[in-house]
């Protein structure tokens, strides 16, 4: 890892930390303005993730230690501490909701208060052990069901606004908390996962048009769906890549260490036609519970790789087919997280879902360390992007009828069944 000269410390510095069931991730950076602004990274640091399991914490003073020494790494770089951070969210299954506000317009103008005053009116809606952690408006219509991109200064008798709210476990989000405030840090505020994850592997012009975040993580797969550049639906499944290696473990009786290694050099989602008559070397463990090194077709492994896959698509889709997203024109799924990196993992997802896939990494951010250059940092790198971006004025930014008007009909759908 390189060594970066002591750094000025400034007010326009983050601190982010990606708080995993196999990882803990710490980044630190600051937006550089040239003729765009862009983010430039200072300083980064990782550590086992010791103390988690399914995003839920299980020892408070071992995963404290390892975000201590995550933190620690990165703050060498630097050259000074830190004190607040930003922490991305997996665990609980959050909750991101949308609801219509409606306000009656006394004068007839619309104004910045009215803009205020139509944010607040669900804003403190409780959903029971959740907490609000962010709120941001989808569209806007005025009289007539009329969509506008920014109703301020407009003269209309009724003003209408679809807010995207994204809820957090009270319970995690308190112990997660605690967890940091033991390194002596605060933490400022949380980012789900997919949120963060899709802000760094989609352009915008994909997160504007529609388009799914699939990011296949340890112990957690998280879900997010993008439209008019804002996420607008989450979930998330307890499965991931710790259950594909406890599948190789139990299919070839060989310790986890081993079926890890066997996964990332010889894993893969599909079969060819030359896998049957290749040999992989796997260190089994025998009858009498020594360890003896076995020659097995690479296609064995890739069953035993292959339905676990399925299953976790077929979770998926299942999840998105209740609001019926995938029958909407959405035909873009980016893929990330550690289990983006399996061999044949995209042209799998491409066949399961029957729409254009691609393999998300970290985009927009200068100085990148090339560690993080892969599907498996993505929701680290967007959660500095997310830290860094401007607060966005109450306003749309294009309008698409079709898009809107299903979507108007989830948030009426969460309102009655939430």
């Amino acid at each position: 890892m390189t060594v970066l000269s002591p750094i000025k410390k400034s007010k326009d510095i983050y601190t982010v930390i990606d708080i995993g069931n196999n990882k803990i991730s710490c980044l630190i950076g600051t937006s550089v303005k040239t003729n765009d602004v862009q983010i430039k990274v200072l300083g980064f640091g990782q550590h086992a993730s010791l103390g988690m399991n399914n995003g839920l914490v299980t020892n408070m003073h071992q995963i404290a230690n390892s975000i201590a020494r995550a933190v620690e790494g990165a703050e060498t770089m630097v050259g000074f501490p830190i004190k607040n951070v930003i922490c991305s969210l997996a665990g609980g299954r959050p909750i991101t909701k949308i609801i219509r506000n409606e306000l009656k317009i006394e004068n007839g103008k619309i104004v910045k208060s009215d803009l205020a005053k139509i944010h607040k009116i669900n804003k403190f809606k409780q959903i029971s052990n959740y907490e609000l952690l962010s709120s941001t408006p989808i569209k806007y219509l005025i009289d007539n069901n009329n969509y506008v991109d920014n109703p301020l200064g407009m003269f209309s008798n009724n003003l209408i606004a679809d807010i995207s709210y994204t809820y957090g476990n009270k319970a995690i989000l308190k112990n997660i908390a605690t967890a940091v405030e033991l390194c002596h840090l605060s933490v400022e505020k949380f980012i789900i996962s997919p949120e963060a994850s899709g802000a760094s592997t989609m352009i915008k012009d994909e997160r504007k048009n529609g388009a799914i975040i699939i990011d296949l993580g340890e112990s957690i797969t998280s879900i997010g769906v993008f439209i008019n550049d804002e996420i607008v639906f989450s979930d998330s499944i307890p499965v991931g890549g710790v259950h594909i290696t406890s599948d190789i473990v139990r299919g070839l009786g060989t310790k986890s260490e081993d079926a890890e290694k066997v996964k990332i050099l010889h894993g893969s989602a599909l079969s060819n036609e030359t896998d049957e008559f290749t040999n992989i070397e796997v260190p089994i463990i025998s009858d009498q519970g020594d360890i003896h090194n076995q020659k097995i077709p690479k296609a064995m492994l890739t069953a035993i790789i292959k339905p676990r896959i399925e299953e976790i698509f077929e979770l998926i889709k299942n999840r998105l087919d209740q609001f019926q997203i995938l029958s909407n024109p959405i035909d873009k799924i980016v893929l990330c997280g550690g289990g983006a990196n399996l061999n044949n993992i995209r042209e799998l997802a491409s066949t399961y879902f029957k729409t254009n896939v691609r393999i998300g990494r970290p985009i927009g951010l200068i100085g990148l360390p090339e560690i993080m250059q892969t599907p498996t940092f993505a929701c680290l790198a967007g959660l500095l992007i997310k830290s860094i971006e401007k607060e966005k004025t109450p306003m749309l930014k294009e309008k698409n009828s079709g898009l809107f008007s299903y979507f108007g009909k989830i948030g009426n759908w969460f309102d009655e069944n939430l």
